[in-house]
């Protein structure tokens, strides 16, 4: 489902982020992680295995999945928790979110959660409500914790805990103790967790439906045959990691230019159309690699956007936020045009503007 269709997209966008702002959630999920947010979470312990060739780029992790939850009969309860898995001999912890049962309940789509350099899975929480406004809609949130609050897998060279092999293990522990739908997990991450949520989708292929990426700044050198959907949305007055590239948006790290790194994606994913750019009044632009067959590619430059999360509470350091949309809202809704795995762009699909229209009607 493309994401080229954009100009009915955007009314309808518009419309529903300002109807539905994510702090306005109901008591429940987002409520518990604004009170985790205010106690904080463990510290992980430093680990010693890398991720990283030494050159910025992704090794594969080979995870052989356990019995699913689906098989055995196990749930997990509703709430949200701290939670725990052994990678190594190092234990490493995440935020997770999950919503009540419900009597229609079926195995559930994920979606993970990556925060920032210097931010904590609650911080994350606390800045884009993504757990209370996605629970609500069936999903379970994960919000992985990383070593000192970083990345190791996105800087070049780094050495520390194996963030890729974290993931992996996760993602098959949480199968094990719930019934999750295979092919339905997702991810999106903010600044050094965008960096994160591309890297781990490039670690783990066929294991992510679609990503989003919200101020990023890097896509690994190369990526697995297996490339998944993905959309930038990116402040066009981000100083940070400018659209245009340059800028330094942690140690050692020079940020690629939007269109360079996304082209760079679209062409592993086997598309050889040139971007489509197309503006979109009142809010910037957007640019969009839909080649048929192949996997959805798109970037969103974002007017008065500094290096901020759209809609978020404002941030003056980072530069402007923008006000005119929700980030929250738009990576749910491309999640829900892109199902699982293996949803791709085709000369018969519907238009994105058509799929999110009766997605909003409630069809």
């Amino acid at each position: 489902m493309p994401i080229a269709a954009a100009g009915v997209v955007l009314l309808m966008l518009l419309w529903y982020a300002l109807a539905h702002d994510p702090a306005d959630s109901p008591a429940g999920a987002g409520e518990n992680i604004a009170a985790a947010a205010r106690s904080g979470l463990p510290g992980d312990a430093a680990g010693t295995a890398a991720d990283g060739k030494g050159d910025g780029d992704v090794t594969v992790v080979a995870a052989t999945p356990g019995p699913s939850g689906c098989q055995t009969g196990r749930t997990l309860p509703a709430g949200v928790t701290t939670e725990s898995v052994t990678v190594g001999s190092t234990k490493r912890t995440y935020l997770l979110a999950v919503p009540p049962a419900t009597d229609n309940d079926q195995s559930r789509p994920l979606i993970l959660n990556f925060h920032a350099d210097g931010q904590a899975p609650t911080d994350v929480e606390a800045y884009t409500g993504l757990a209370g406004e996605a629970t609500k809609r069936g999903y379970v949130v994960v919000d992985p914790a990383g070593v000192d609050n970083q990345w190791n897998l996105t800087r070049s060279g780094a050495v520390g805990q194996a963030d890729g092999a974290f993931v992996a293990a996760l993602l098959n522990d949480l199968r094990g103790r719930g019934c999750f739908a295979d092919g339905r997990v997702f991810a999106v991450g903010y600044g050094d967790g965008a960096d994160m949520a591309v890297a781990a989708s490039c670690a783990l292929p066929g294991r992510i439906a679609a990503i989003v990426s919200v101020a990023g700044s890097t896509v690994p050198p190369s990526c697995a045959k297996t490339i998944t959907n993905l959309l930038e949305v990116h402040g066009a007055a981000d100083q940070i990691a400018p659209w245009d590239g340059g800028g330094a948006p942690r140690t050692g790290v020079t940020a690629q230019s939007v269109p360079e790194r996304l082209g760079r994606y679209a062409q592993a994913a086997g598309c050889s159309a040139a971007p489509k750019p197309q503006p979109l009044p009142g809010l910037g632009q957007l640019t969009a690699w839909t080649c048929d067959g192949k996997p959805d590619v798109g970037a969103l430059s974002v007017n008065g956007g500094g290096h901020t999360w759209p809609q978020a509470q404002a941030r003056p350091e980072l530069g402007p936020t923008a006000t005119s949309f929700s980030a929250t809202v738009v990576s749910l809704l491309y999640f829900q045009a892109h199902p699982v795995v293996g949803s791709v762009v085709s000369a018969g699909s519907p238009g994105i503007g058509d799929s999110l229209g009766r997605a909003l009607a409630g069809g």
